[in-house]
């Protein structure tokens, strides 16, 4: 294969791309943690459509083992979705994304799905604190 989409068929077709990071937590892990802004540090260098987009989200987890946190969470922005995770659109010139995620621990999903997108994960930063009960 050369280039950006899958051309098998010699239509080019979106290729499907994700990664997911281990989950990650507050000091020891014995605090629960709110997430309300992130700095997504995204390239799209190579892409061959106009306006590449990929999709971030925040997976939060009450406790270790126990599936995604339940009840969802409350808030937000005009530009995320928070339900049980945020789900924040990262474009080409995205600076910062002002969210509101809780969770004891959580992980970062980024997926395209797109004809013509590719990218490259940076460092993301997170403004997190301390929110809510202990242990």
């Amino acid at each position: 294969e050369k280039g950006v989409d899958d051309n098998e068929t010699g239509v080019p077709a979106a290729i499907a791309a994700s990664i997911t990071s281990t989950q990650f937590d507050l000091d020891d892990g014995d605090r629960f943690m709110l997430v309300n802004k992130m700095l997504p540090d995204m390239t799209f260098e190579g892409s061959t459509t106009g306006a590449p987009a990929a999709t971030m989200t925040l997976n939060p987890l009450k406790d270790s083992g126990s599936g995604r946190y339940n009840p969802a969470s409350v808030g937000g922005d005009s530009s995320a979705t928070v339900t049980r995770t945020a789900t924040v659109p990262v474009e080409e010139f995205t600076g910062q994304v002002f969210t509101r995620v809780r969770g004891r621990q959580m992980s970062i999903k980024i997926e395209s799905t797109a004809a013509g997108v590719t990218w490259k994960l940076g460092a993301p930063r997170m403004d997190m604190r301390p929110d809510g009960r202990r242990g």
